[in-house]
């Protein structure tokens, strides 16, 4: 149904009309889904237990996993929700925090439930736990297009997207592979200018496999 060439083609076409603010909204998005919870880390481990109370200490912990929970994942799925406007056009950076703007506790219940499901998998098998997160991945995308969607429906939808999808999703990622490695050679922050790619590339998978419903 889609062939791997041709979507990350597209991903590259798309990126040279607009790199630089799909390049601002991939930051964006790592610095407030990812580099708060790593501060808070960095401190607590930075403190010396003698100076920082158990109690503080869990503080930091739950502050940390509350970010995640309520603002990180909600900006992920706005995140998609920028790729794929950017399909159709040039949005606004703004896209970014469209989750905040509709439905945003379902948004936050849903995307709780598949890390929670997704962490269990993991726990049990690794192989099932990469499989199942494979079908779980088209839930923010979905949500991005409609933050109304039941938990139920979410799930059963991005299962049927990605039936029979999984490995060539798996491969897909396995040809970022050298980007990614290019990226960390310069001394890491090559990461944030190849993030683009992926990110459009697969926005482009999720709009095909959505004709599958």
């Amino acid at each position: 149904m889609w062939n791997r060439q041709q979507v990350k083609e597209q991903a590259k076409q798309i990126m040279k009309r607009n790199y630089w603010k799909m390049f601002l909204v991939t930051l964006i998005a790592g610095i407030l889904c990812a580099e708060y919870v790593d501060l808070i880390q960095v401190v607590e481990d930075f403190i010396p237990d003698n100076v920082l109370p158990s109690m503080f200490s869990s503080i930091l912990t739950i502050l940390s996993g509350g970010f995640s929970i309520f603002i990180g994942d909600v900006i992920r799925v706005g995140e998609h929700n920028y790729f794929i406007k950017n399909h159709y056009g040039n949005p606004a950076l703004n896209e970014i925090f469209q989750g905040f703007k509709g439905n945003y506790l379902n948004v936050v219940k849903i995307m709780l439930i598949m890390e929670l499901k997704m962490m269990l998998w993991l726990l049990l098998l690794v192989v099932p736990g990469i499989i199942k997160a494979y079908e779980y991945s088209m839930i923010p995308y979905l949500l991005a297009e409609n933050p109304n969607l039941s938990a139920s429906e979410a799930f059963s939808l991005s299962k049927q997207m990605t039936t029979g999808q999984k490995a060539d999703l798996f491969v897909l990622d396995l040809s970022f592979l050298g980007w990614i490695i290019l990226g960390a050679l310069c001394c890491g922050i090559g990461l944030l200018f190849v993030q683009p790619y992926p990110e459009a590339t697969k926005a482009e998978v999720y709009l095909i496999l959505k004709q599958k419903i």
